[in-house]
């Protein structure tokens, strides 16, 4: 039996047999009633005897070699999974697809490998520079290609990256295990909101101001340590166990030092600084821990809402004595950044830009770290926080992103695709009207284009051309393509 597919796979040689095909036509192949592999033709059909390099092969493969068996080179290649294969009327050999529920299956089984590669990409260069842009029109996908990528970059295996309501699943179950956040930035955002600030707050009718975590440093405090951190201080707890085993630790600013101990059974850990010079009793603590509060912190899920820098420096210490146990690889945190460039990043990181680089990290080879102005933290970013932004490319309104930032991001670009229009509509005539129209816009804003962006920054992007129906077509051009066309032209 003739082995077109062996032919195919080694030398990207379709057969083209009887049926009449042409260039840039796509044909499936068969093996025992199921469809192996797709091939789009990439040159004008031959006699296979004007390919005389061919002929042993053909032999070897056992199929003619003569003028009635024509030949064409391979433009694309692709071997079908065990799950994308489906069964076919063919028992063995290749045809051109014309069915139009076959050219839906394919064409759904080519936008789902176009997505997945550009996941697979994106999630190595996350993972090599920590940061990360999505950059395009609207409607090219940021906002879905965010949640699959978090969830790529977090070594989530068992989800269907194309199955959008599943990766929405798992991406708010993990949202829920503090191992996703996401932020929005827009114009009044600043340091004080993202890292830390002063904020007032009313006590007893009085008014007070006491230090308050941004969303970033929180982020990098949920880090969860590799190791078993509430193990750690249950087996610190044993050895401080009574004022006579207490142990001096340093405060976080580092200028002073605590002592500290726990009288078992107690609920709190007893702490008192070194400095203290008021008159108490040997074993008295004016400033006790407790101890789920502490663990909470320690875990990323809470902070002592008393004493949070006494807890952790407590932790600190705690992380200093079993750092050997503690050197498991941490669990990565994901921060999403929707429309990045509607803030002042410069401003609203501060003096924490350098630190996102990915040789400045807490365990990279150069790691920095910073005293942060309120709280007088010594702080760094952890290795395992990845960060996503988005950023709208035609959104005038927005500012750009500066040198010093842009060098610390990778940019990946989403854009508008064709095909993709093309691919989503099982009626293949109004496919070609949604394409028709997608070619008007591509070209209106070619012609238009006085600025200096590209037309990939520009260009609608193709899920504005995607509908259930051609009155649903009609919609979204009317009162969502236009109204943009209409921005542009300003």
């Amino acid at each position: 039996m003739p082995d077109f597919y062996s032919l195919l796979k080694e030398k990207r040689i379709v057969i083209c047999g009887d049926s009449p095909m042409a260039k840039d036509d796509w044909v499936l192949i068969c093996q025992g009633y199921d469809a192996v592999a797709l091939a789009k033709i990439g040159s004008v059909p031959v006699p296979s005897t004007a390919r005389a390099d061919l002929q042993a092969d053909f032999e070897r493969l056992q199929i003619t070699y003569g003028e009635t068996n024509p030949v064409a080179d391979a433009a694309e290649f692709y071997e079908l999974t065990e799950s994308e294969r489906f069964q076919y009327q063919l028992q063995q050999g290749i045809c051109r697809i014309n069915n139009p529920e076959i050219r839906g299956t394919i064409e759904r089984i080519l936008t789902e490998r176009e997505k997945t590669k550009m996941i697979t990409q994106a999630t190595k260069l996350l993972k090599s520079k920590k940061n990360v842009i999505l950059q395009g029109a609207p409607g090219t996908g940021k906002t879905y290609a965010t949640a699959a990528l978090a969830l790529s970059v977090l070594g989530v295996t068992d989800v269907d990256f194309n199955d959008h309501a599943a990766v929405m699943r798992k991406y708010e179950e993990l949202r829920g295990q503090k191992r996703i956040f996401f932020t929005t930035f827009h114009q009044s955002m600043d340091y004080e909101d993202f890292v830390e600030g002063i904020k007032p707050q009313v006590e007893d009718g009085q008014v007070g101001y006491s230090v308050e975590d941004g969303i970033f440093k929180n982020v990098c405090q949920s880090v969860p340590e590799g190791g078993d951190i509430v193990g750690c201080i249950d087996k610190y707890l044993q050895a401080i166990k009574g004022y006579e085993h207490k142990k001096v630790i340093p405060t976080l600013s580092g200028r002073s030092n605590l002592y500290v101990w726990w009288n078992e059974g107690n609920a709190t850990i007893s702490t008192r600084s070194v400095l203290s010079t008021a008159a108490l009793e040997e074993g008295s603590s004016p400033a006790p821990l407790n101890i789920e509060n502490l663990k909470l912190q320690a875990l990323g899920d809470g902070v002592d809402p008393h004493r949070r820098q006494y807890a952790q420096a407590f932790i600190n210490a705690v992380k200093a004595e079993y750092r050997d146990e503690l050197q498991g690889r941490a669990r990565p945190v994901v921060l999403i950044i929707d429309e990045i460039n509607r803030g002042n990043v410069a401003r609203i990181f501060g003096e924490l830009i350098s630190l996102l680089e990915a040789d400045k990290r807490s365990d990279a080879v150069h790691p920095l770290t910073v005293t942060l102005p309120y709280s007088k933290e010594e702080f760094s970013v952890p290795g395992e926080v990845y960060i996503i932004g988005t950023m709208n490319t035609t959104d005038r309104s927005a500012g750009t992103l500066d040198y010093a930032v842009r060098r610390r991001f990778a940019f990946v670009t989403l854009k508008s695709d064709r095909e993709a229009v093309l691919r989503s509509y099982p009626d293949a005539t109004l496919g070609e009207k949604a394409v028709a129209v997608f070619d008007d816009v591509q070209k209106f804003i070619k012609e238009h284009n006085a600025g200096d962006l590209d037309i990939e920054d520009l260009m609608v992007g193709h899920s504005y051309f995607m509908a259930a129906d051609e009155d649903g077509l009609k919609l979204k051009i009317e009162y969502e393509v236009l109204p943009l066309i209409r921005e542009y032209e300003k």
